[in-house]
C-alpha cells in the first residue's frame, strides 16, 4: 500500500511565498487607502510602486543576512569579524539609500508620476538619509533575527544528528569489531596463554579490559584525548596479534608529539578495523602500514594494506559511508578524506583540523 508523505518545502520557496503575500497586501492597502492620490484606474502603477518599495525592504533584509550576520557566524568572534559586520552594515545601508533614491527620483516621479515628497517642504539629503535608515532599520533587524534563529535550529539539528551518528557508530562497532566471534576467539587465546602459564596472559587480559572499557565508557563522549584513541589502537593491534599467533605484521609510525589534542572517538579505529578484516595481515613483505603526522592543530593519517583476495569478512562493519557521514557532522570544512581503492591494495589518506 502506497503512503503519501508531506515533504518540507525548500527554503527559497518559503521566501518567495512570504514576499509575494507582502506585495499583495501592500498593493491592496495602497489601492483602497492611498496615502497620496494616484488614479485608481492605474492599477499597474500600484503594483510597480509596491514591488519597488518591497525590493528595498528585501535588500535590507538579505543584506543584513549576508553582509552583517554571516561574518559573525564564520568562526570565533574577534575584532576582525566585528569589523566585517560593521562594514557589511554600512554597505547595506548605502545600498538601501542609493536604491531608494534611484527608484523615487528616477523612476517613480518622472515615469509613474508618483511624488513621495510632494508634501514634504523640508526635504534635504540629510533628512533623506535619516528617514531611510529609520524606516528600513526594522528589516535589517528582522534579517539578523532570522539568521541567528535559523543558525540556532541548524546547530541543534546537527547536534542531534551527531549524537545519533555517534550512537550508531558505537553500536555498529560493537556488533562488528567486538562481535562474539572476535571476543570468544580472543578469550580462548588468553585461556591458552593462562593454561600454558605464559607471561603474556596478564598483559593480554589487561589489553582486552582496556579495549572494552574504552568502547563502553570513554567513547560515549563527543571528543576524547587523542592519546586515549591511540592507546586503544595499540590495544587493538596487540589483541589482533594474539589472535594471529604473532603472525601479524603492522608498521606503525607516529611523527610529532601528543600534547592534549582531542579527536572524535572510534574514528581512526574504523579504518584500522577494516584493514584487519579485509587485508593481508600475515605477509612480512607487505605489512599493514599505519602512519600518523601530528601537529598541535592537525592530524594526517595514512593507512595502506594489501587486499586479501582469498578471504573476505562478510560480518559487516561501520562502513566507509558511515565514517564519511561522521566526518561531515563532526568536522565540517575541517577534513579531507581520500580513498584509493586499487585492485591489489587499499589506501586511506585523512587530514583533520583538530
Amino acid at each position: 500500500m502506497n503512503t503519501f508523505r508531506f515533504r518540507a518545502l525548500p527554503e527559497w520557496s518559503i521566501h518567495v511565498l512570504v514576499w509575494t503575500l507582502l506585495v499583495i497586501k501592500d498593493v491592496a492597502d495602497m489601492y483602497y487607502n492611498p496615502t497620496y492620490p494616484v488614479p485608481k484606474t492605474a492599477i499597474a502603477t500600484y503594483w510597480l510602486l509596491v514591488i519597488g518599495y518591497t525590493s528595498i525592504s528585501a535588500g535590507a533584509f538579505y543584506g543584513s543576512i549576508f553582509l552583517v550576520a554571516r561574518p559573525l557566524l564564520t568562526g570565533p568572534l574577534s575584532w576582525r569579524q566585528y569589523g566585517w559586520a560593521m562594514g557589511g552594515l554600512l554597505t547595506t545601508m548605502l545600498g538601501i539609500i542609493s536604491w531608494r533614491y534611484i527608484l523615487e527620483m528616477h523612476l517613480f516621479k518622472p515615469v509613474l508620476g508618483f511624488d513621495n515628497y510632494s508634501r514634504n517642504k523640508a526635504l534635504t539629503t540629510a533628512w533623506f538619509i535619516r528617514n531611510s535608515v529609520f524606516y528600513y532599520a526594522d528589516y535589517i533587524t528582522y534579517g539578523l533575527l532570522y539568521t541567528f534563529i535559523k543558525r540556532h535550529f541548524i546547530n541543534e539539528q546537527l547536534r542531534r544528528e551527531t549524537e545519533q551518528a555517534r550512537t550508531s557508530a558505537e553500536l555498529a562497532f560493537l556488533r562488528s569489531q567486538l562481535n562474539p566471534h572476535f571476543l570468544f576467539n580472543t578469550i580462548n587465546d588468553i585461556y591458552a596463554l593462562v593454561y600454558c602459564k605464559s607471561e603474556e596472559a596478564p598483559r593480554a587480559l589487561l589489553k582486552l579490559s582496556e579495549l572494552l572499557r574504552y568502547v563502553l565508557h570513554e567513547a560515549r563522549h563527543d571528543y576524547v584525548l587523542l592519546a586515549r584513541e591511540l592507546d586503544y589502537l595499540h590495544s587493538l593491534i596487540d589483541l589482533q596479534r594474539i589472535g594471529a599467533k604473532d603472525n601479524l605484521y603492522v608498521e606503525y609510525q607516529l611523527q610529532g608529539s601528543i600534547n592534549g589534542q582531542m579527536i572524535a572517538p572510534l574514528l581512526l579505529v574504523s579504518f584500522v578495523e577494516n584493514a584487519f578484516k579485509h587485508g593481508v595481515v600475515s605477509d612480512p613483505q607487505h605489512p599493514i602500514c599505519l602512519t600518523l603526522n601530528l601537529t598541535r592543530t592537525t592530524l594526517d593519517f595514512q593507512l595502506n594494506n594489501r587486499k586479501n583476495q582469498q578471504h573476505k569478512d562478510h560480518t559487516g562493519g561501520i562502513g566507509l559511508a558511515n565514517v564519511k557521514r561522521r566526518l561531515e557532522l563532526l568536522y565540517p570544512g575541517q577534513h579531507r578524506l581520500e580513498v584509493i581503492d586499487h585492485p591489489i591494495d587499499y589506501r586511506i589518506n585523512l587530514h583533520l583540523d583538530l
